[in-house]
């Protein structure tokens, strides 16, 4: 993303997401701030729960375009120089209006002169293939799709349209991915999975043969990695968000909807449910299941199946409610410890 050069007065704003305009509406505004950093001409937006907090960032602004969602605006009189734009949803309010001060750079159609391509490959006129790209035999890129520098298809990948696939990435051999689907930096899909049996000569490995099926609109952030399957294949759901530097081991199955956050570690043959969440750093052993509309909280462990939605914390997982309880009683435990006799 770029920025865009682009002028809009704060009246225009307001009809463009259906708010009401408080204070001058005809602030001419050409680019976006943070709230801690305000920009005389700028566009910005409170996120927050408190009228009073409200009340007391809008004071401090002169100049500047806010958003604020309606259901937190201060009843009192405001004491601001800023133009408040009143709207049902501040934060979405202001990704709507993102798009006029950024615009995403594309580039330009056709296969960079030093990408090496199969004969066979299957590529698009619209499809942009980077420099120093590698596609294997086979394989498939969809329309409208981006390979960035340096990314790596294997042989018989089928990458479906208006992927973006960014620098460093490996998509190892067999691998489906869906349409719309965005990895980035040096991210690996379909390595082998971590499959051995110990044996008389020594630790044995156990072909993978198996592929990754990424179903559309999933976004995997980067140095992440989904492994292939020992047999069948590692799936992951439709609109599924994967943050950086994930694990996800091999034969695993991910539904739809779900958030993996970063330094999160699935091991395999597990089956994760729809909308399920998994905080930072959380784990998941081998072939457990997480029923839909589980949520594990950061550092969790969930060492066996969850089968009932809800929200657990804690090693080993439990009901976060009891693992609140059990915090508490520590807690209290360990401030009225009888002092030992002198």
């Amino acid at each position: 993303m770029q920025p865009r050069s682009h002028t809009a007065i704060v009246r225009e704003l307001a009809d463009a997401v259906g708010g009401r305009v408080i204070g001058s509406g005809s602030l001419a505004v050409s680019r976006i701030c943070t709230l801690d950093q305000p920009t005389s001409g700028a566009l910005t937006f409170i996120r927050t729960k408190s009228p009073e907090t409200v009340a007391r960032e809008l004071s401090k602004l002169r100049d500047v375009a806010v958003l604020v969602s309606e259901s937190v605006f201060p009843e009192e009189p405001l004491q601001t120089q800023a133009s408040v734009i009143v709207v049902k949803d501040a934060y979405g309010a202001f990704l709507d209006l993102l798009p006029l001060f950024f615009e995403r750079v594309r580039p330009q159609a056709g296969i960079h002169p030093t990408a090496v391509v199969a004969p066979d490959a299957i590529i698009p006129p619209s499809a942009s293939v980077g420099a120093y790209c590698t596609v294997g035999a086979r394989s498939v890129i969809g329309e409208h799709s981006i390979l960035h520098s340096h990314v790596r298809v294997s042989e018989d990948v089928t990458l479906g349209p208006d992927c973006e696939i960014f620098s460093g990435v490996s998509l190892r051999s067999g691998c489906q991915i869906g349409a719309r689907v965005t990895i980035h930096d040096n991210s690996v899909i379909g390595a082998d999975g971590f499959g051995y049996i110990p044996g008389a000569s020594g630790i044995r490995k156990v072909p993978q043969v198996g592929n990754v099926v990424i179903a559309d609109d999933v976004e995997i952030g980067a140095s992440t990695c989904i492994d292939r399957a020992t047999i069948g294949s590692t799936r992951i759901g439709r609109g599924t968000k994967i943050d950086n530097l994930v694990q996800i081991g091999h034969n695993t199955v991910i539904g739809a909807n779900c958030f993996i956050c970063g330094q999160t570690g699935i091991a395999g043959s597990c089956t994760i449910g729809d909308g399920v969440v998994c905080g930072g750093s959380s784990g998941v052993a081998d072939h457990v299941e997480l029923v839909s509309g589980v949520r594990l909280g950061g550092w969790c462990g969930a060492t066996s199946s969850l089968t009932e939605p809800g929200d657990y914390m804690g090693f080993p997982a439990m009901k976060a409610s009891d693992f609140k309880r059990q915090q508490v009683l520590s807690m209290r435990q360990l401030h009225h410890r009888p002092s030992k006799a002198k």
